[in-house]
């Protein structure tokens, strides 16, 4: 099970969140779903995907704090062109929030790695956040992050902004992320188009 100075070491990026509710919620929703799956006490070995290798991919840890930084990256953009002002914590706290809940959709067993069918990690960590007491808008930045679906369409303008976030922080092109979600990509015109 993951221990709070573990989750700190993983993501040390959490003790930046100023609101002490939303830093508090990003560790207990990292412990929440180890209870649920004990099975991964170290996160360095969760892939972003079981089709998708480490080795190429990359790890969750690496797509989480990607997120982390992308989110204070467009804060501040959005603070100095638009004079609009983004939530910092409530961007870092989704971040740190939205894959949690692929503890408990991957399994490593002794056909190896697999993901729980029909399980959304999405929906479930929107679910897990409110049972934790968590705020609303980082439930539904969560449960309308990923393109697996349109189960959740997200209805703000930071709900919108996290999901198109996620595929930006994937080391894979954006198709790739679609594929690995049961989608294939639209046709475009590129396919019409004569080889030069």
């Amino acid at each position: 099970m993951l221990t709070t100075e573990h989750v700190l070491e993983v993501f040390p990026g959490i003790d930046a969140i100023t609101d002490r509710r939303l830093r508090q919620l990003s560790l207990d929703v990292w412990r929440y779903v180890s209870e649920r799956n004990p099975t991964w006490s170290d996160i360095g070995r969760i892939p972003l995907h079981p089709t998708m290798p480490i080795a190429t991919h990359g790890t969750l840890i690496a797509h989480v704090a990607a997120m982390a930084r992308l989110a204070e990256t467009l804060a501040s953009l959005y603070r100095e062109l638009w004079a609009q002002d983004l939530d910092l914590d409530t961007f870092r706290a989704a971040a740190y929030v939205h894959d949690a809940a692929k503890v408990i959709e991957f399994t490593d067993g002794p056909a190896g790695l697999q993901a729980i069918a029909g399980y959304n990690h999405a929906i479930e960590a929107g679910r897990i956040v409110r049972e934790l007491g968590g705020p609303e808008a980082i439930a539904h930045m969560a449960e309308a992050h990923s393109f697996s679906g349109p189960l959740v369409m997200p209805r703000t303008r930071d709900a919108q902004l996290f999901l198109l976030m996620d595929p930006m922080c994937l080391n894979v092109v954006f198709e790739r992320h679609l594929k690995a979600n049961g989608w294939e990509p639209p046709p475009t015109l590129e396919r019409y188009r004569p080889a030069r």
